[in-house]
């Protein structure tokens, strides 16, 4: 009841999941006029509380390319790829023939307590990315992160540089925490609340979540005043389908392990661009990174300041870097009215980077047959709409 009582306070003060904020937060229609495009269909080759695997089906004959895989972050649901018909990056590069993959994290609830930047990492994505060629028949693949998904993404290929990962595209993602003065002054005085909330629950709340959001944003919720209180009134408003197409933007809970991480390791703590940063027993060092990068950034994000994305620069020892700026806020650069400069940005850096390579010539060898085991039946996978 307790819980129930604060996250209704911090939805009074600052906001549930409101409705469009066309430049700065989530995407919809200025009119409310329906759109003649349906929401992408997908099918699930990974089902899991907190580990599911969407792979889009093709809108037009896929092209030799290596396949794409989404890497969402925390605090929001991965729908952020996928809002609206009008306002999807997933659209945009199944529209040009790439076969994708969106990774979706579920609802942590108070069970996920345990469940650390670490294992998002190497379980969630590694599992991720293992099925993606296996399906595929792909040895490489190219990972598209947004803000905290683009470091699980950058981590990931640190860890792992033989894993196959030929490209990475970061879309607001930062390396230098020292250049988010605001969020490192707020992180530290909010430390002990959230900390004993954590410990309480087992996780920070979507509400308390959405109010940092709104902390740094204080006009969010004056640009939609209608919708916002219909999000009080209507808990279902943020998951419930929009009468245009699209969906608002519903944030989710954040484990208590992923947040004592995000708050004193990378926030406080700066590991990354100091290269101190582990998971499990291994430091991540960016300078490991075999994958091409392109890096987007926005000046007009108020939320990671450019120089806090662009830092990784400092980091990366490959030769095939790449940083464009385009325009919107933190949300608004990947979901905004103005996002398809990034989404074009993106199509065309990975054009020219995802060639499938062909297999090196071996000379045959002498085929010796081997037992059959009985099989099992295969499974039809389920299609989602």
């Amino acid at each position: 009841m307790s819980l129930l009582i604060a996250e209704r306070l911090f939805a009074a003060l600052l906001g549930e999941p409101t409705g469009p904020l066309y430049e700065d937060g989530y995407v919809g229609q200025r009119q409310g006029r329906a759109s003649p495009a349906r929401p992408l269909r997908y099918e699930l080759l990974l089902d899991a509380p907190t580990l599911k695997l969407r792979r889009y089906l093709p809108l037009r004959r896929p092209r030799p390319l290596i396949p794409v895989l989404l890497v969402p972050p925390l605090m929001v649901t991965a729908d952020v790829f996928d809002l609206h018909p009008k306002r999807s990056l997933a659209r945009y590069l199944v529209e040009r023939g790439y076969d994708v993959f969106l990774l979706d994290y579920g609802k942590p609830q108070a069970r996920d307590r345990r469940l650390s930047l670490g294992r998002y990492v190497e379980r969630r994505l590694q599992a991720g990315a293992r099925m993606v060629k296996r399906v595929t028949g792909s040895d490489e693949l190219s990972l598209v992160g947004y803000c905290l998904g683009g470091i699980f993404a950058n981590c990931y290929a640190a860890l792992h540089p033989r894993a196959g990962i030929r490209n990475i595209v970061t879309i607001g993602t930062p390396t230098d925490f020292s250049a988010l003065l605001l969020q490192r002054v707020l992180a530290g005085v909010s430390r002990q609340p959230l900390e004993t909330l954590a410990a309480r629950y087992g996780y920070i709340p979507a509400a308390v979540c959405n109010a940092s959001f709104h902390l740094l944003h204080p006009d969010a919720i004056l640009r939609r005043p209608a919708e916002f209180w219909r999000s009080l009134s209507d808990p279902d408003f943020a998951a419930a389908p929009r009468p245009d197409g699209g969906r608002n933007l519903e944030y989710v809970n954040l484990t208590e392990a992923a947040f004592r991480q995000l708050w004193h390791n990378l926030v406080l703590g700066n590991e990354l661009m100091n290269g101190q940063f582990a998971i499990g027993r291994r430091q991540v060092k960016y300078e490991r990174i075999r994958a091409a990068a392109l890096i987007i950034a926005s000046r007009e994000d108020r939320l990671v300041a450019p120089a806090a994305v662009t830092a990784i620069t400092k980091k990366l020892t490959v030769a095939d870097v790449t940083t464009r700026f385009v325009k919107g806020g933190h949300l608004g650069m990947l979901i905004g009215s103005r996002a398809e400069r990034a989404w074009r940005l993106t199509a065309e850096w990975l054009d020219s980077r995802s060639r499938r390579r062909a297999a090196p010539k071996s000379e045959p060898a002498e085929v010796v047959p081997l037992p059959v085991a009985p099989t099992r039946p295969l499974v039809a996978l389920r299609k989602v709409s």
